[in-house]
């Protein structure tokens, strides 16, 4: 063989095992990745001929299911949704078009059979795969009048149980109709408000008054303060070079940081935060988890981290030289999602530990038996006991004879503290509420934001908590 012949079979053998390599990484070692892919129509289709498992709501409601056909002899099933309206963006939908979302994206492999030894003998042809079931933590009954109290406005209710973290509420408005994918997709796109954006956990908004709640939790740790530690509130303070003023310019005159708190007074917040400093604020912050993204049964990268936010970046929290007045009574560069907002609500709740959030509560196979079960866990210790149970009682004032008492309930005491930050808009305010109930022992933790709204959160935003948290404490399911 002479020196040309010879090169040229080595040049052939090394593109053969370079080839070999290259299709071995790409159908064996990435292949999983490939298949896993969001929106993979491949996938999507293969699932097509899969038994599809249902999503359920916490009572069994059916919210999402398969139903049977043949098409050219062959039998496959078509998603449905029996209420498509109910909480669209959680759900999610499955579509060999336009991929999936929510739920049914993350939950994907259980409910198409691709798990576990299910897994193994349908790849094998041992046996037919079947989806298994995805019982959920949704409240039917207060998912509906979240839903209906935020018809015609743009915002969302997220309500948890914070012994738990058990998701009971997460509705986003405006939303669209699951049912209404497959067939006129178009038009939900093209309807104005970002229908398809889960505002529970992707909208973020600066949190007004209600952070204060944080604020009050860092001043009292720190020792520095107590609910009855005095202010002189003249209508303004001066920081970082500016006046600052309460919301309508009001002058309060001597009060305390409780009654601070109860009629959200912001020059006694602000001085706080300057007393503080960064360093003491951003390290309550970062316990009540700022600046992180929860966890919470969604697909990655869909649920957005709270605290303070540049263009798409999530700035330290303990950053020197910051308007740290400003930070202390929810404004300068923060930005927050209902989701962390009602966990910091549920942290106070919950004797100062906040529990990770979760929607999938059981999930179980074809024959009924259970292959996965939610444990609870723990997300972050925010608090002391005894600092929780001060802020608890500091916010029961809030609803009792302050700003919040809209959200307050019939021979049940409610802790909350309202919001209403500024928009771009003159007169126009992102209203918000957070809060939790019963506040001796409590079963529910909410947030509620209202957007662009001409009235505060005492007003637009407490109200929906009082019949979300109503409806869960009186016998939702």
């Amino acid at each position: 063989m002479n020196k040309s012949i010879r090169r040229l079979f080595w040049v052939l053998s090394g593109g053969f095992v370079l080839l070999a390599c290259v299709l071995g990484y790409w159908q064996v070692i990435h292949a999983s990745a490939i298949d896993n892919r969001p929106g993979n129509p491949q996938t999507i289709q293969r699932t097509l001929l899969v038994a599809r498992g249902a999503i359920l709501a916490s009572d069994g409601s059916k919210l999402a299911v398969s139903v049977a056909s043949n098409q050219q002899g062959q039998r496959v099933y078509q998603r449905t949704y029996p209420n498509g309206t109910f909480a669209p963006q959680t759900i999610g939908y499955a579509n060999t078009v336009q991929g999936m979302t929510g739920l049914e994206d993350s939950q994907n492999g259980y409910l198409t059979g691709d798990y576990g030894a299910q897994s193994l003998l349908g790849k094998l042809g041992l046996r037919a795969r079947r989806g298994a079931n995805v019982t959920t933590t949704l409240n039917v009954a207060a998912q509906e009048i979240a839903n209906r109290d935020l018809a015609g406005k743009q915002g969302a209710v997220i309500a948890l149980d914070p012994r738990t973290g058990a998701v009971l509420v997460m509705a986003s408005s405006p939303g669209f109709d699951l049912s209404q994918v497959g067939t006129n997709f178009s038009h939900i796109i093209a309807q104005p408000g970002g229908p398809l954006l889960n505002r529970t956990v992707q909208g973020r908004y600066p949190p007004g008054s209600t952070f204060k709640v944080v604020t009050a939790t860092a001043a009292l740790e720190s020792g520095l303060f107590t609910p009855m530690s005095m202010f002189d509130d003249t209508g303004s303070v001066l920081a970082s070079g500016q006046l600052l003023h309460n919301f309508n310019n009001e002058q309060f005159g001597p009060n305390n940081l409780t009654q601070a708190l109860t009629f959200s007074i912001n020059t006694t917040f602000a001085k706080v935060g300057i007393a503080l400093g960064s360093q003491t604020l951003g390290t309550t912050m970062n316990a009540f988890g700022f600046g992180r993204a929860p966890s919470v049964d969604l697909p990655a990268g869909t649920v957005f981290p709270s605290g303070r936010v540049s263009g798409n970046t999530v700035l330290s929290n303990t950053q020197s030289g910051e308007d740290v007045a400003r930070i202390a009574i929810g404004q300068e560069q923060l930005l927050v999602t209902p989701l962390q907002m009602a966990l910091v609500s549920g942290g106070i709740a919950n004797n100062g530990l906040i529990m990770n959030p979760y929607l999938v509560h059981t999930i179980t196979d074809s024959s009924g038996s259970v292959v996965f079960t939610h444990h609870t866990s723990v997300y972050s210790r925010a608090t002391s006991p005894q600092i929780a149970a001060e802020v608890n009682t500091m916010m029961r004032n809030v609803v009792k004879e302050g700003t919040g008492t809209a959200a307050a309930l019939s021979g049940l005491d409610v802790a909350g503290k309202t919001g209403t930050a500024q928009t771009s808009t003159n007169g126009l305010y992102d209203a918000w509420f957070i809060g939790f109930a019963p506040a001796q022992a409590p079963r529910v933790a909410v947030a509620v934001i209202v957007e662009n709204s001409p009235l505060t959160g005492g007003v637009v935003s407490a109200p929906i908590a009082r019949d979300v948290m109503q409806s869960i404490l009186t016998g939702g399911n």
